[in-house]
């Protein structure tokens, strides 16, 4: 039996490798709106190094998922270091731009 949990929770540990962290609010069934503080870019990943498939102009809005999405690297945008992203929507593109230069509003 011993055994059995050993091997779940390793399974479950190798299943987590190369992914992101959800962390699940409330909220995270209902519906937000993420307005950017800055420009920023939609990216397929949650890593500077994804890549770029569209952009937010600084002011302009996108709805979002409610729940906040981290990466494995931390970044520097908007002043402040972080690993936080949020997962957006614009104009038919979804993907995740830096938490840090974005408001989130919930609809």
């Amino acid at each position: 039996m011993r055994a059995g949990r050993i091997l779940g929770a390793a399974m479950g540990a190798a299943a987590l490798v190369g992914t992101s962290f959800v962390a699940a609010t409330p909220a995270a069934a209902a519906s937000c709106t993420a307005k950017a503080l800055e420009t920023v870019i939609i990216r397929s990943t949650t890593s500077t190094g994804g890549t770029a498939l569209a952009q937010i102009n600084k002011g302009s809005s996108a709805s979002a998922s409610c729940a906040d999405y981290y990466g494995t690297s931390s970044y520097e945008k908007c002043g402040i270091v972080s690993k936080r992203w949020v997962k957006v929507t614009r104009s038919g593109v979804t993907g995740y731009v830096v938490g840090t230069c974005v408001i989130l509003d919930q609809v």
